[in-house]
């Protein structure tokens, strides 16, 4: 379960979080601070940063979950085939849907993510729970 080590160290990972989306080292490379200006050239990396962040913003469901979904939308962005940021994406549509009211587009961008998660780890992790959640939201939209 690799969302609760982030629970457990938010504070210090959280900082780290922010150094990797900043790019900053804080001297301890010794960059120039021209080269600390500069966003994380990796990518991936900075998709898994806005992926820890938007864990972190979900399991604050009630005050963060349009955190979460911003978050999860610049991962997937950042690395269109990270699997675990499409179907925690989903999560969050298809909880913000039904913390409101009904809302049938969120539970449509929901249904688009848990199939995209699928597509891309079909035998992952979060497959089966991805596959109940796909029926549920499917009930959801009929």
């Amino acid at each position: 379960m690799r969302r609760f080590w982030w629970w457990c160290l938010r504070g210090p990972v959280a900082g780290l979080v922010v150094l990797t989306l900043t790019g900053s080292a804080l001297g301890i490379e010794r960059k120039t601070p021209a080269a600390e200006r500069k966003p994380p050239a990796d990518r991936t990396t900075a998709a898994e940063a806005h992926y820890e962040l938007g864990v972190f913003y979900h399991e604050r469901v009630f005050s963060d979950l349009d955190q979460a979904i911003a978050e999860y939308e610049q991962a997937v962005k950042l690395k269109s085939d990270f699997a675990d940021a499409h179907y925690h994406l989903g999560l969050s549509y298809h909880t913000k849907a039904k913390l409101g009211v009904d809302d049938k587009a969120l539970y449509r961008k929901a249904l688009k993510e848990y199939k995209l998660y699928l597509k891309y780890l079909p035998k992952g992790q979060l497959a089966e729970k991805a596959r109940q959640n796909i029926k549920a939201v499917e009930s959801r939209l009929q």
